[in-house]
Order: C-alpha cells, then structure tokens, then sequence
C-alpha cells in the first residue's frame, strides 16, 4: 500500500510538471509551425532635470586609526548638519561607503620595485550622496559643504522625478515602432500581421545622465568665492521592446 501511495505521489508531480512546461512548449510549437515576424521597436526622448546628485566625501588621514576615524565622524557630522540645515530632507541623504584604511610611504628602486614601506597613518573616509531637488540650490550647497569639511567632490550627476511618467510613454511608442517597421517589411510581400506571440521589454530601457567629475582633494581653505557654477543640460531615455507577429496571408 504504501508503495503504491508513492508511486501515486510520483505520477502526480510528474503530471504537474508536464502541464506546468506545456505553455511554454506550445508557444515555441506555434512560432515553429506558422510564419512569423520579429521586429524590436525603439523610442528616445529628452528630459530637463530637476534633481542634482552631490557625492561628496571627507577624508581625514591621522597617525593613529582612532584618531582617524574620530576626527572623520566629527567632520562627517558637520558635514550632515550642514545638508539638513539646508531644508535637505533626510531621504535624500545617503550614505555611500565609510572606510579606514593605513597609509604607507614607499621607497623604489630605478625598476620601480618597492625597497621600503613604511606606515605613515590611517585614513577614514565617509561618502556621502545628496539629493538636491532644486537645482537652483545645488551650487550653493556644494560651496557650504567645502566650508564644512567636505575636501572631496566626486562627481554630480542629474536625475528626474519625471522619469516614470516619461518612460511609460516610451514604452506605448517603441510598440508603436515596432508596428510600423513590421508593416513595413512585410507590404512589399503582400503579408499581413496576425496574432502577436510574443512582447519582450528589452533590458534596454535605459537613460544618458549627464555626469561631471569634479576636482577631488579640495580643502575648506580653498573654496571658490562664489557658488559653483552647475548646468545641468538634459537626460536621454531610450526604450527597446521586441514584439514577434505571425503572419497571414
């Protein structure tokens, strides 16, 4: 009895499995026995940003790590308060990466291989990423975090809250480019599009964002007397969809 309530069980999900894979199965037998058409259809767009990204960091090298890493955390909070002093809400501020790492001083030969290293201190670091959503701020605060300690500028970049609603369009016309190349192709042969078997969103819905590196190593005692000058430009979007039809005559 309780073999064949085995065998049973077995049979079972065998069966699930057969009926779970016969979709699948089908819809290749389909595209396989009846002329078919695959067209990828493409849209672009530009936006104009709203948003500025700062990413901006403190580095503090000390001749002890614990030294380091304290004076760091103090300056990286000046740093913090500075930005929410600034109406920044505190969503918008992320913490990147945080590290303590030793310094060494080397000494080479004339090949360039190392003759001596020598410990010369720790150095922490905290990266900070800021969203600023108006960008007619971003200069000014990229000028107060130098009076606060920031003496790294890594790079800005511009983002947009109207990205969605403008992707959503894309995708309706990368469709509607998809259709018209089908018809396209498919006129001269006296063809005509039936049944679509397969909608594919490509994994190249993807988006150009203007992106500057900034000068790095910049110390509270040099900064620029007025607010950095920030041009945003604007965002490229681009959505891909491959759509396959069958054909008729």
């Amino acid at each position: 009895m309780l073999a064949a309530s085995r065998r049973l069980a077995a049979g079972l999900v065998l069966l699930a499995f057969a009926f779970s894979i016969l979709p699948a199965r089908a819809e290749t037998a389909l595209k396989d026995s009846v002329p078919t058409i695959t067209v990828t259809g493409s849209a672009k767009t530009e936006i104009v940003p709203d948003i500025a990204v700062l990413s901006v960091a403190v580095v503090t090298e000390r001749p002890r790590a614990a030294a380091a890493a304290e004076d760091n955390a103090r300056a990286a909070q000046a740093m913090i308060d500075e930005i929410k002093a600034e109406d920044i809400d505190a969503k918008d501020i992320s913490t990147v990466s945080i590290t303590l790492s030793p310094v060494y001083d080397e000494t080479h030969d004339v090949n360039g291989a190392v003759l001596k290293r020598t410990l010369r201190g720790y150095q922490a670091s905290n990266l900070l990423a800021i969203r600023v959503r108006a960008l007619d701020r971003a200069g000014a605060l990229a000028r107060k975090l130098l009076d606060k300690g920031a003496n790294e500028f890594q790079d800005i970049s511009f983002d947009s809250d109207e990205k969605d609603t403008a992707y959503a369009k894309l995708r309706g016309e990368a469709m509607q480019d998809a259709l018209t190349q089908a018809k396209a192709y498919i006129a001269p042969v006296g063809l005509r599009l039936a049944h679509v078997l397969e909608i594919t969103p490509l994994d190249t819905e993807r988006e150009k964002i203007a992106r500057y590196a900034l000068d790095g190593g910049v110390g509270s005692g040099a900064a620029a007397p007025t607010d950095i000058p920030i041009e945003p430009g604007t965002i490229t979007l681009e959505a891909q969809v491959q759509v396959v039809w069958e054909l008729t005559p």
